[in-house]
């Protein structure tokens, strides 16, 4: 297995820093599986997305399994990092803060916590039209009329469940990304736990007191997350079933619709 290369994109990011004159910028870069970007922040809102793939953005509190074509919002001040599960061209939109804004009608819509969406085909198509052209290979009017455009499409968004909350504490932690990097409806806690130096017990009890729940529930949450991520990209239900390590399609259909209210079919469509 090749070993990967961490990017550190802080310099990077600061040259595309968005301004009241130049409310979004974009930039465009492809990415591999090899690539790690290291963690960072900016004083500036951020949408993520890439045209193939998974990408999986980790904040210190959760992570997000974006599939392609899905945006992924990142407010301000919030440290990130991002990974390409495929090789992929990887845009990051960054937006001026509504503070920051000289009107109204230029302020984005401001999240707080990071959401999810799936990105338009004309929010795309904007986002790739500024990636393929400096600002000054557009008209003032031009530019100013695709950014208007562009938080149209982001507050007409609708927000998608692709999170998954993440502890503070460093063991349960350590031992929640090791199940992140190949989830498994058949990994059990005391298998986690015999690899990650934590008794059964304690790990039980963090996860009661960090996250609120039982390890199989968070387990579930990672599955369905997981599940929503292969199912944008158009991958059967029996496979998904299959690759996330269910015996059976029917099992993990019984799993989403117990969780969820309704069948995998219904929930997974867009």
């Amino acid at each position: 297995m090749s070993k990967s290369r961490v990017r550190d994109v802080r310099q990077e990011a600061d040259r595309f820093k968005p301004s009241a004159d130049k409310p979004i910028r974009v930039k465009a870069r492809s990415m591999s599986t090899s690539v790690d970007v290291t963690p960072h922040h900016h004083t500036w809102g951020q949408l993520v997305f890439s045209d193939a793939g998974i990408t999986k953005v980790s904040t210190s509190d959760s992570t997000h399994l974006v599939p392609p074509n899905h945006g992924l919002w990142i407010p301000p001040n919030m440290e990130h990092a991002a990974t390409l599960l495929e090789h992929a061209k990887l845009f990051s939109v960054y937006l001026i803060s509504r503070e920051e804004a000289d009107s109204e009608l230029m302020s984005p819509e401001v999240w707080n916590t990071c959401q999810a969406f799936e990105i338009s085909p004309l929010l795309h198509e904007l986002i790739v039209k500024l990636s393929e052209n400096t600002e000054e290979d557009l008209i003032n009017k031009e530019y100013l009329a695709i950014c208007t455009l562009i938080w149209g499409e982001l507050r007409r968004a609708r927000p998608l469940s692709l999170g998954v909350v993440l502890p503070k504490e460093k063991r349960l932690k350590t031992l929640c990304h090791t199940f992140l990097d190949s989830p498994s409806s058949s990994i059990s806690l005391k298998s986690l736990c015999q690899h990650s130096g934590v008794s059964l017990s304690t790990a039980s009890r963090l996860f009661q007191n960090q996250l609120g729940i039982s390890f199989s529930q968070w387990r579930q949450q990672v599955i369905l997350a997981n599940a929503l991520a292969l199912a944008a990209q158009k991958m059967p239900i029996n496979q998904i079933a299959y690759e996330l390590g269910y015996s059976s399609p029917s099992i993990f259909s019984a799993m989403v619709t117990r969780m969820m209210g309704v069948p995998p079919k219904v929930f997974f469509k867009y």
